[in-house]
Formats: C-alpha cells, structure tokens, sequence
C-alpha cells in the first residue's frame, strides 16, 4: 500500500505471511480449543468425528442387519410350548357330592424348515445385498460432501484471515494518508477537499475492516460446525495438482468408475430388479418339512381316587402351499416392482449425465480459477507499480490526493481478487477431486490413525467416568445417613 511518507509500498501480496502474521486475539475471535492444523489435518479430524458422517455409518450398519433378516429364509423356525392348568368341579346335583380335581400340563416344540419358498428368498437376499451396496455407495457421497465441506470452510478461513489483515493495512495506511493530508492542508500545500476526500477514505476503510471481522467470525463458526474445533493456526495449503486428472477425458472416466452417486443408483437399480423377483415368488406354491412334538400328563382325583396318565405325540410332514387364487394382489405387486426397476433404472441414466456434467463444469472452474489468478497476480503487480508512479506524481504537483487514493482502492483490490482467487483454486481443485470419487481418505493420502486413537481415547475416557460415577451413587445410596450411622453406632 501506499505511504504518503515517502517508504516504499509493501510488495505483492505474501498470503502465507499474512496467515503467519494474525495474532493470536483476532484467532480467538470464534472462541474454542485452539491448535495448528493443516488442512489434511482438520480433513482426517472430520472423517473420523464427525456426527454426520457417524449418524450415515450407524444408518448403514442397521441396513446390513436387512441382508441377516432376509437370509433367516433358509433357516428353520423353532417354537416351544408349554401349558399348566388347574380345575376343579363339585357336582351338588348327584348323590354323595362327586368331586373331581385335575391338574394338567403339557409341553411341545415346534419346528419348520423352509424348503421351497418360490424363489423368493433368494430374490430377498440378492435385494438386501444391492441395498447396502447402494447405502454403502451413499454413505461415501456423504463423507464425501462433509469432507468437501470441510475443506471449503478451511479455506474461506484463510481467505477471510487475509482479507481481514488487508483492511487492517488498509485502515493504517489510510490513517496516515489523513495525517499526511491534514499536515499538508495546515501549511497551505492542499484544500480542505483533498482532507475530506482523505477522511471518507478512511471512514469506508474502517467499514470494510469491521464488515471483515465479522466475516471470520461467520467463518470461524462454519469450521467449528463442519470440523468441530478451532485450531490456533492454520497454514495455506497447496494445489493438489498431482492427484488431478490431465485431461478431461481421463476425468470423466475416473467419475464413471469412481464417482458414489453413479455407483448407489447402479446398486439401486439391481435391488429394485430383485425386488420384482420377490414380488413373482406370490406365484408359486411354498414347501415346508414341519415337525412337532408333544408331552402331556394328567393327575385326576376322581371322589377320592386319584387317576394318573400322560401322552407323548410326535408328527412329521410336508406341507405345500399352492396359491390358487390371490384376488390379483400379486400380479399387481409384480407390475408394481417392474415400474420401479424402470424408473431406478432412467434414474442410473439422470445421475450418468449430472456426474458427466458435473466433472467437466469442476473442470473448467479449476482450469478457469488457475488462469484467473496468473492474471489477477499480473494487476496486482501493476497495480503496484501505478501507485508508486502515481504518488510521486502527486508529490511533484501533477497529481491530485484523489488520484493517489483512487490507486490505492486498485491496489486493494486487486489484491483482495487476489486473495479470494487463491481461495477459489483450491476449493475448485478438491471439488474436481470430490466429482471423481477421490474425494476421500485413500484418494487424499489421509493418516486417520492418529484421530481414531484420539477418538477411542475419548470415548474409553467417558466410559470410564460413566463407570466411576455409577460405582459413586451406588456407594452413596448404601452408605448410611450420619443420623442412621449414628443409630447404627448407637444400637
């Protein structure tokens, strides 16, 4: 920026010393635990703790329990049974009062064997198995976008960090322009235009400064959200060039391979076909192998006597089940499944082509973002160059105040693009990265060992004080009162 003392102007833009610059107060205005992070960091911190990916993960074990519950079709089903009763009857109608007293009990067991189930266990375990495929490829999609996330809120981080460190400069810069001005203005060099000309600068400077503030603030929450901490530094990252594709062409293949969206609509579509199977087996006849066993006993006082007996039956057999009429609810089952496979199957087709085009506009934004910054690093330089032509311009009397304020606003500008540039070609790397499926610890080069030690620490931490705290109220509850102590003591 320009110091209309007569320093030299501070050169292009360093965005990692300005990173390394912001004090330690304006890293706490989100307040927090704080630490240094770099983005592979906060991205390994996000896979492993974050809720949402830890809500989708505990979804998808709960729909491989689908794939267990279908597969007990092949198992046989056995059931107990046991009764006890007790009568008693006093016949007043009869001479001598007969009297009889029973007390019976039996019990059984039950057992059915699934021979034959027209297919449509088979059909119900191939449909379970494509629906965790599907939720698996969907659990992906969802790390993915929180890990997009992730590296979205770092950057606005750093961007929003440095562009708060620019309109501080700014603000310091304009603040001396003004003394500079007023100087000039007391000893009849310039007007009092030129002066109030200074001060508005200065007025929309501080604006810009208080406006950025609260935009780190509104950043520092969304990382907090999105990461779940806050870290004391942060460190600009590189372009991941070497993990992105040459051409689009090699893109767009890795998408069709790769990308989760494409793969949970394939798995979804093989689930709705089997699901049409599912729907046909109503057609045909079901065998079974049923067998069952019986022990009943019996103790009867009959007017003083007392008979004994019991009974042991067993049976086995076959049974078929041939539907012979269903009232056409099967036949509309099976119509039904077909017109969902049909629509799982042009839905695999609408998520082809918003994959498609969804890597080549990541492909072009990253390619654009990359020649927009090598220009926008051009104007930053003669931007530089017009401000320092510009004040001494002003100093020899050609130039007015406002010319060297209107050059500085260029300046700051320019590097502001700069900035947001920078910022713009990262994200739009990592979403190219997140549209080819490569979004994701392997894909990145993640260590997640560290965090999920961490993780498993935390939580055998909080056992272990669940655990204290149980032992503590139970130890409280069989603890006497000091007055029943004393009566203890007493007695």
């Amino acid at each position: 920026m320009y110091d209309p003392k007569g320093r030299k102007g501070t050169s292009m833009l360093n965005l990692k010393k300005v990173l390394s610059g912001v004090s330690l107060s304006v890293m706490m205005l989100a307040g927090g635990t704080v630490q240094s992070e770099t983005l592979e960091e906060a991205l390994a911190y996000t896979y492993v703790a974050n809720p949402q990916v830890l809500a989708q993960r505990a979804y998808l074990r709960s729909v491989y329990e689908k794939i267990v519950q279908s597969q007990s079709g092949y198992k046989p089903t056995i059931v107990g049974e046991a009764s006890y009763g007790y009568s008693y009857d006093r016949n007043r109608m009869r001479p001598n009062f007969l009297e009889t007293e029973d007390d019976p009990y039996n019990v059984g067991v039950n057992a059915v064997q699934p021979l034959f189930s027209g297919f449509g266990t088979v059909a119900s375990v191939k449909a379970a198995k494509a629906q965790f495929e599907a939720e698996r490829a969907n659990l992906k999609t969802v790390e993915q976008n929180t890990l997009m996330s992730a590296a979205t809120a770092y950057m606005d981080v750093i961007r929003d960090m440095a562009l708060l460190k620019l309109t501080q400069n700014n603000e310091a810069v304009l603040r001396r322009q003004l003394e500079y001005t007023q100087d000039r203005f007391r000893v009849g060099e310039l007007t009092k235009t030129d002066v109030a000309q200074s001060e508005a600068r200065l007025a929309g400077a501080v604006a810009s400064r208080i406006d950025a503030e609260g935009a780190l603030k509104v950043s520092y929450a969304t990382y907090r959200q999105v990461i779940g901490k806050m870290p004391d530094k942060i460190y600009e990252p590189s372009v991941p060039e070497s993990k992105l594709p040459q051409t689009l062409a090699e893109a767009l293949e890795i998408s069709e391979k790769r990308n989760p969206q494409l793969a949970s609509a394939e798995q979804a579509a093989k689930s709705a076909l089997s699901s049409i199977d599912v729907a046909k087996s109503g057609h045909y006849p079901t065998l079974d192998l049923q067998g069952s066993f019986y022990h009943a006993k019996t103790k009867t006082n009959f007017s003083g006597e007392v008979f004994k007996g019991h009974a042991d039956a067993s049976d086995v057999q076959l049974v078929m089940n041939v539907p012979l009429y269903t009232a056409g609810s099967v036949a509309s089952k099976v119509r039904e499944s077909k017109h969902l496979a049909g629509q799982a199957r042009i839905n695999v087709d609408t998520v082809r082509r918003d994959v498609a085009q969804m890597t080549t506009q990541a492909w072009e934004n990253y390619h654009s973002s990359v020649a927009s910054l090598k220009s926008l690093e051009e104007q930053v330089r003669a931007s530089e160059l017009a401000l320092d032509g510009v004040k001494r311009e002003e100093q020899a009397g050609t130039r007015t105040v406002l010319d060297v304020l209107n050059a500085e606003q260029e300046l700051l500008d320019a590097r502001v693009s700069v900035v947001t540039a920078k910022r713009d070609q990262v994200v739009a790397a990592y979403q190219l990265l997140s549209s080819m499926g490569m979004m994701s610890p392997s894909g990145l080069g993640l260590d997640l060992s560290r965090y999920r030690r961490k993780k498993a620490a935390a939580e055998q931490t909080v056992e272990n004080k669940d655990k204290t705290e149980e032992k503590s109220e139970a130890d409280e509850k069989q603890t006497p009162a000091p007055s029943e102590t004393k009566n203890v003591s007493e007695s």
